[in-house]
Parts: structure tokens; C-alpha cells; sequence
């Protein structure tokens, strides 16, 4: 009896998350604006050893990145921790298109600077208007990783910090 109730639980959520992965897909693959991870976009390259971003960096590497690594590498990053259900046909797909996207906008694999279309100033600016706005990660993820959402300390922590590498990089830039 026990083994029968389990199973037809773990059918019921299995066809409950096939439902709304299918349901919302379309919905959300439009999300940034973009309808293509293939666009090309180029990337912009920094150098990192300058002084200013390594502070920034060091104070991210301290305090930022162990909440990122947490909440955000599985798709922003080379670090993706692929859940059980990423071999069935449709959520695989899914899933790389998420990653692809997501990687695109964003990649934090090489610390602060990011791997970017954008300058550190504007992904920054980028990040804390996320984080602010909570608009990641996904409902679609968030469906699934129930835990994925930002803390309200992580997110006051986030904030705090771009708004203070904003303003140096703002600093050094009118200098």
C-alpha cells in the first residue's frame, strides 16, 4: 500500500512538472528580450589585473561568490550541477537552452570581471537590478529547486557590494 501511494505521488509530480515545463517554456523563453541563445554577442574583454577590478574581486571572491555559487552558477556558470531529471528527453533540452541563454548574458566561472557582453560597470549595475527587482532565477527553476531564491541577507549582501564596486568603478572612471 505504502509503495503504491509513493509511486503514484512521484507519477503525479512527474506529470505535474512535464505540465508545467511544457506550459512554460514558451512563456519564459522570452524572459530577457531575446528569443535566440545563438545570438552573437560580443564579448567584452577587460584587463583583471588592474587594482581596482582585483579589490573588487577580492571583496566577491570573500563574500559574494560563495552566495552565487549557491543560487546562480547552475546556470550562470561552467559549474552546472545537473538535477536527476536533466537525462529525460524534453527537460534536457530545456535545460541546455536555459544554460546557453543564461551563460550568454552572463558567465561567473573567472570571478569579477564576469565573462560579459557588457562592461563590469553595467553588469553590475545588471546584477544589483536583479537582485533587487528578483527577477531570477526563473519561475520555471524555481519550480523545481524550491531553495533557489535569494535570502533576504544574501540579497542585502549582493546589493551592498555592487553598490559599492559601482561607485569605485564610477570613481575611477571620472578620475
Amino acid at each position: 500500500d505504502i509503495m503504491q501511494a509513493i509511486n503514484s505521488l512521484i507519477f503525479k509530480l512527474s506529470a505535474a512538472s512535464l505540465f508545467s515545463a511544457v506550459l512554460l517554456l514558451p512563456i519564459m523563453s522570452f524572459a530577457h528580450g531575446d528569443s535566440s541563445p545563438d545570438a552573437v554577442k560580443k564579448e567584452v574583454h577587460v584587463d583583471k589585473n588592474l587594482p581596482l577590478y582585483e579589490a573588487i574581486n577580492s571583496s566577491y571572491l570573500a563574500n559574494i561568490k560563495p552566495i552565487l555559487e549557491k543560487k546562480c552558477f547552475d546556470c550562470h556558470s561552467d559549474s552546472t550541477r545537473f538535477p536527476w531529471y536533466y537525462k529525460i528527453p524534453g527537460f534536457k533540452q530545456m535545460i541546455d537552452y536555459d544554460i546557453k541563454k543564461a551563460k550568454r548574458h552572463i558567465n561567473m566561472s573567472k570571478d569579477f570581471p564576469f565573462i560579459s557582453h557588457n562592461t563590469p560597470l553595467k553588469d553590475l549595475e545588471s546584477l544589483r537590478e536583479v537582485v533587487i527587482e528578483n527577477d531570477m532565477p526563473p519561475l520555471r527553476y524555481v519550480i523545481a529547486h524550491w531553495d533557489s531564491r535569494l535570502t533576504k541577507s544574501e540579497r542585502e549582501a549582493i546589493i551592498k557590494w555592487s553598490e559599492e564596486s559601482i561607485s569605485k568603478l564610477r570613481e575611477f572612471r571620472y578620475q
